[in-house]
């Protein structure tokens, strides 16, 4: 059974399934799954990427703690990778979210973003900035966790590409896209 390290899955279902585009979608921070699940199975998109470096690397995770390492096991990966395996249209890019930005350029345009990796507001505003750069009118962005980071300068900053917030819980945050 695939598990998840948050709450409000079903808000995340909710705002997958009420998404207009069904194309790309994207979550970072992937875990165990339940995230990219839910979306898989609400959104139905295309095609789903996942991005997450497991190996229990020691980082930083949010703004006002010290470094720790994560319990991101590559024993986690693998039972990932088989628990999702009847998702073909699922593709785990096993790296960073920094490695992956650096390296697909040319990626998207994305119509579903769950931020669920670092929580660190410089980290998370980074992510979103460039999804933004490649988004368009009805993209969803969920941020989870966001009380623990700065969502209300990211979410102003968002509001250059014409985002604004949909709805909210106490956990998880949803922004869509309003125009090109």
């Amino acid at each position: 059974m695939i598990q998840g390290d948050s709450v409000e899955y079903d808000l995340l279902a909710k705002w997958a399934k009420e998404s207009t585009v069904r194309s790309l979608s994207c979550e970072i921070g992937v875990r165990e799954g339940l995230g990219s699940k839910t979306i898989l199975d609400h959104l139905k998109p295309n095609k789903h990427i996942g991005i997450d470096p497991y190996g229990n690397l020691h980082y930083q995770h949010y703004d006002h703690t010290g470094s720790y390492t994560c319990d991101y096991t590559e024993r986690m990966r693998v039972q990932l990778l088989k628990d999702m395996a009847d998702y073909e249209n699922f593709d785990l890019f096993h790296m960073t979210d920094i490695d992956f930005m650096n390296r697909f350029h040319d990626a998207g345009p994305f119509d579903f973003v769950h931020f669920d990796g670092p929580h660190m507001t410089r980290d998370v505003l980074r992510e979103a900035i460039w999804f933004a750069d490649r988004s368009h009118k009805g993209t969803r962005f969920v941020f989870d966790d966001y009380t623990k980071y700065r969502m209300d300068k990211i979410a102003e900053t968002l509001e250059f590409w014409n985002f604004s917030t949909l709805e909210c819980g106490d956990n998880k945050i949803c922004l869509e896209k309003q125009s090109t």
